[in-house]
């Protein structure tokens, strides 16, 4: 016969369960903003965003769940509410991860397989199934799982309802071992896309530098700067310039041509004022084929040709790295407080459990904020239209009452 005991008081469960409703709620509005202004203004619908809008589904979803709290272990804690609770925490509380990867596949695809946005978007549908149908499928079994020593699988789990202690086996095996192996994937490509960036950067300043002196340091071909610092391009507007500017006639020309004398008298960024066009020219004969790709001006593609990197793909990538650290923020507490209980004979710490369940359900508020970055002017333009259709109703509104009110004042 399995015991276990958590050793957490009634009061101590109690402060837990407020901790995961307060911020359930922090995250439902959250991820209710993302939802709501993803689809009022196609400003929002970048690439990455996109990517947030979906998993932020999942993670309205699963703050359903962390908002019952410890209300399903009260009574039968083998009753239908707590046997939904384990469901939906179950399916939707690893899918945050499995869309971090997601992300991190496009930033692959984008760096080393040139794709681009229209090819990238084709991808999304298969996304949804891939992070929404893998985790379900074990959330559904362990609805019918039982067995006579253990009972059925979802029962008291300290925090709520979820995978019991007596099937704690498949907490590490199911659960955090799987989001885990994805967190050292993730980081593998992120490791290699940020060398092959930084060994760019290095080769692009060793090239640069000779040719402009010291006048260098202010210069800008196209959109990077010399120092390889990539200016940021929203996303959007990849697809619609690569199709502009890359004709079939100058494609095979484009890789060569780093910057002509029409085109570095044009550009409206600063630059050197004594720097002759055929210094410019002189330049683009003496970069790579690779490199040259990235400072192919106007060419905003996710990826080029080889692992050339772009200024628009190194923001995608650098927006993905904090969708990852919000990956980190959320699993690290709880996966900490899971591995001490197994230690411990499933002797819970007060802290520890705080800390997991502040961090669980903050999902969705981890994620918005990435949103809200990516997306700040876009969010500003939002509102400034919302309050100027407001002031708009507000005097529509007004307008048939002054009249009468002039007519009582002059009576």
């Amino acid at each position: 016969m399995y015991q276990y005991s958590t050793q957490l008081s009634r009061h101590q469960q109690s402060v837990l369960s407020i901790i995961e409703r307060v911020c359930s709620c922090v995250s439902v509005v959250a991820s209710g903003i993302v939802i709501a202004t993803f689809v009022s203004s196609t400003e929002f619908r970048k690439p990455i965003n996109r990517l947030i809008f979906y998993a932020s589904w999942g993670n309205l979803l699963s703050n359903v769940a962390t908002l019952i709290a410890e209300s399903s272990l009260q009574g039968h804690s083998r009753g239908a509410l707590c046997q939904f609770q384990g469901f939906m925490i179950q399916w939707f509380m690893p899918a945050d991860s499995l869309w971090a990867l997601a992300m991190a596949y496009n930033v692959y695809l984008a760096f080393f397989k040139h794709y681009d946005t229209r090819r990238l978007g084709m991808l999304e549908w298969k996304y949804v199934l891939f992070c929404y149908g893998v985790p379900f499928i074990p959330a559904f079994v362990y609805l019918f799982l039982s067995s006579e020593s253990r009972g059925r699988v979802y029962g008291d789990s300290v925090l709520w309802c979820w995978v019991s202690l007596r099937w704690d086996f498949l907490q590490i095996a199911v659960f955090y071992g799987p989001v885990w192996f994805i967190v050292l994937l993730i980081l593998a490509i992120y490791i290699r896309v940020g060398a092959t960036i930084w060994r760019q950067r290095r080769e692009l300043r060793k090239i640069v530098r000779p040719a402009f002196g010291h006048a260098a340091d202010t210069t800008v071909l196209g959109d990077v700067d010399l120092h390889g610092t990539a200016q940021p391009v929203p996303l959007d507007s990849f697809q619609r310039h690569s199709n502009r500017e890359r004709s079939p006639a100058s494609t095979s020309a484009s890789s060569q041509r780093i910057i002509s004398p029409e085109v570095w008298f044009t550009q409206n960024h600063a630059g050197p004022r004594n720097a002759s066009p055929s210094t410019a020219v002189s330049l683009s004969s003496r970069i790579s084929p690779a490199t040259s790709t990235t400072l192919s001006h106007h060419n905003y593609d996710l990826g080029q040709s080889g692992a050339s990197t772009s200024p628009a793909s190194e923001v995608y990538y650098k927006y993905a790295v904090l969708f990852f650290a919000a990956l980190i923020i959320t699993w690290v507490p709880s996966s900490a407080n899971r591995v001490y209980a197994l230690a411990a004979s499933n002797h819970y710490v007060f802290g520890l459990s705080c800390a997991s369940s502040f961090a669980l359900p903050l999902q969705g508020f981890w994620n918005s904020l990435i949103y809200i970055t990516v997306s700040w002017q876009a969010i500003v333009t939002w509102f400034r239209h919302v309050g100027a259709r407001a002031r708009r109703t507000s005097n529509a509104t007004l307008r048939p009452l002054k009249y009468p009110l002039r007519r009582l004042s002059r009576g």
